[in-house]
């Protein structure tokens, strides 16, 4: 009997297709971009810091895929509505938005303040919903799309420091879980990542050994996996943990 092997019958090919990425010019959100760009997809990259945004854009372009590189804030819903409506005029689609901008926050909850909460919540949670307007809507008429929100196991179970932005992770993963019902009929997969600790500058620094934790390029990985994957089929939550996080020798 010969067994077929050929596995594109069960994987799609992302060439050609289009994709956001917002913090798309360092972290996460870079090495995704870049992942992305080595498999044929043309990138917009969404961000604040006009520097990295330059330097990330010069090494995308690199790939030879189409770039775009767009400085705005997803917490001010007028930059979203601008950043996409120049996305749109130079892709003729947008088959693929990653909600990864954010910003992490710690502390006692007695000591923390109105102000930084209602920051993280517009960044972490009112960006997501002003990225998910904009770009939603051309999914729906096309009848296609992927999203992957990126949450936290803050999103999932929370500790001491950390009520505030497990709260701001709670909302993307409620938000993620109702929408996505509401998209499967229009063949759009929505989906959120749970990671634990990241190396990336937004954890500050960490008391663990960076070689021992999970890397950027492993979510990378993870997310364009799953982008991979027959569209009859996705995948909902992806949780990842480093396999041996080893604490840093005094």
């Amino acid at each position: 009997m010969t067994v077929n092997d050929d596995r594109s019958v069960y994987m799609q090919s992302l060439q050609g297709k289009n994709a956001i990425v917002t913090g798309g010019n360092r972290g996460i959100g870079y090495h995704t971009a870049l992942r992305l760009a080595n498999e044929g997809v043309n990138v917009a990259i969404i961000g604040r810091d006009q520097g990295a945004l330059d330097t990330a854009e010069k090494n995308l372009a690199d790939t030879g895929v189409k770039v775009l590189s767009l400085k705005a804030d997803v917490a001010d819903e007028a930059d979203v509505k601008d950043a996409v409506t120049k996305i749109s005029s130079e892709f003729d689609s947008i088959d693929i938005l990653i909600n990864n901008a954010g910003m992490m926050g710690s502390g006692p909850f007695l000591a923390s303040t109105t102000e930084n909460f209602e920051k993280m919540m517009q960044v972490n949670v009112f960006g997501m919903y002003h990225m998910l307007k904009a770009v939603l809507p051309s999914m729906v008429d096309q009848e296609s799309g992927d999203v992957v929100n990126i949450a936290s196991v803050s999103g999932l179970r929370s500790g001491p420091g950390g009520s505030l932005y497990s709260a701001t992770k709670f909302a993307v993963i409620g938000m993620t879980e109702g929408l996505l019902k509401e998209m499967r009929p229009h063949n759009i997969r929505m989906s959120y990542l749970t990671p634990s600790a990241v190396n990336t500058a937004l954890i500050g620094n960490s008391t663990l050994q960076e070689d021992t934790m999970t890397q950027p390029e492993d979510i990378a990985d993870i997310i364009v996996n799953n982008l991979k994957i027959h569209p009859r089929t996705f995948v909902k939550n992806t949780e990842m943990w480093a396999t041996n996080p080893l604490p840093k020798e005094d």
